[in-house]
């Protein structure tokens, strides 16, 4: 099974839900993977699987799927699904499980943050 994840938003080292998945993390590098960003109005950040930008994040390494994935998967809550993505980093390309948007819908009159990065977003957001 695959044991890695990457997180882009609220998930991230410093970010306010790390906590949710910190006791599970082996290792973390830096990451990328395709799709749109937007700012949700509920303050955090969601993305739509597409190739037309690329979101920015973190790629972790994880112990113990069998009480990680469940814990993830119901704090990320129903608006979310769990894929596996195409993710790069400088060490190469590889799979993991990502969290993106059940629908594009949900997304409808959202921002789109451009640069793909809500750790460079969020501070600037009004």
């Amino acid at each position: 099974m695959v044991d890695r994840l990457f997180v882009y938003g609220t998930l991230r080292a410093g970010e306010a839900a790390h906590a949710v998945v910190a006791p599970y993390v082996i290792s973390a590098v830096r990451a990328t993977a395709l799709g749109t960003m937007y700012a949700l109005p509920a303050g955090y950040p969601g993305v739509v699987a597409d190739d037309r930008g690329v979101v920015h994040g973190e790629l972790l390494t994880l112990r113990d799927l069998a009480a990680a994935l469940p814990a993830l998967d119901a704090y990320e809550g129903d608006d979310f699904t769990r894929i596996l993505a195409e993710i790069t980093t400088a060490a190469g390309r590889g799979w993991a499980w990502m969290y993106v948007l059940l629908s594009s819908e949900l997304a409808h009159g959202a921002p789109v943050i451009a640069d793909g990065d809500w750790a460079g977003y969020r501070p600037r957001r009004g």
